[in-house]
């Protein structure tokens, strides 16, 4: 049980270290070779759907001090390319996804249903917010239904239509490459 505290202790720890480095980087002057696209709407990958093959770290509600490490899949689909601020480089969209965990001798399904909004800075880094609900559902003994709130911030790194994309928030934690078609 402690070893599950001091790993999610470390992913807290790696994300806040991966999110001051992004905010150092877009605030540094040495970022100025990198072009600031905030300022240019619709200056990003237009993608139909971005699909995410993850690895996350789940300590929602119920699950006590443990945490839950699994492979998952995340899906996004943009719905609005340009706005909801039609000054700035941002867009919307929902994401979606799976996440399967086996903690004792069961399997935890987790499914994330969130609204997404993504702003891009450079043409590498952006950043994401999302809010919504994940459905968990546990199959062992004592089959369990629940939901709990999703909030999660992240950020982007994409090179080209392949990139990293680094989530921190409540009920997990996740780090997956994403590929935008």
């Amino acid at each position: 049980m402690t070893s599950h505290l001091h790993m999610i202790t470390r992913l807290r720890r790696i994300s806040l270290a991966v999110i001051a480095a992004v905010a150092a980087l877009c605030l540094s002057p040495d970022a100025a070779h990198a072009e600031n696209l905030i300022k240019r709407p619709g200056a990003h990958n237009h993608y139909k759907f971005e699909l995410e093959p993850q690895l996350a770290v789940w300590y929602g509600w119920g699950n006590g001090n443990n945490a839950e490490v699994g492979p998952g899949l995340r899906a996004s689909i943009p719905f609005m390319h340009n706005g909801p601020i039609d000054t700035i480089n941002n867009n919307i969209g929902i994401s979606f996804g799976v996440n399967t965990f086996f903690p004792n001798n069961g399997v935890l399904l987790v499914l994330p249903v969130a609204f997404q909004w993504n702003f891009y800075f450079t043409d590498i880094i952006s950043v994401l917010g999302e809010a919504g609900v994940s459905t968990n559902i546990w199959t062992g003994a004592g089959d369990a239904f629940d939901l709990d709130p999703l909030f999660q911030g992240g950020g982007r790194f994409q090179f080209g239509r392949i990139g990293v994309l680094v989530r921190l928030g409540y009920p997990m934690v996740s780090v997956g490459c994403n590929i935008q078609f």
